[in-house]
């Protein structure tokens, strides 16, 4: 059994994770090569922050496990890189 909790419009982070970071990463992987994945999360991670900041402007009352939207970003930027040293190692 899998327990979500969020308050406000926290249940955001989950499609902009798993939606725009990782199938743009997919998507972009297919069509410029091993660069495409870093590019993708990327572009997620800077949606995370103007988007957590515009929701939480005032305080943060959007937040997905008690993790504010705008700080979700910091967890995906460590996977995009974590992906540019995988793709600089091999």
């Amino acid at each position: 059994m899998l327990i979500i909790v969020w308050t406000g419009l926290g249940l955001l982070v989950v499609p902009l994770l798993m939606g725009v970071g990782i199938v743009g990463a997919i998507l972009l992987e297919n069509l410029i090569g091993p660069v495409g994945m870093p590019v993708g999360l990327a572009i997620g991670t800077v949606l995370l922050v103007v988007l957590g900041r515009a929701m939480n402007r005032d305080y943060n009352e959007h937040s997905l496990y008690g993790i504010p939207v705008q700080h979700w970003a910091w967890i995906q930027g460590f996977f995009t890189v974590f992906s540019v040293v995988l793709i600089l190692l091999s």
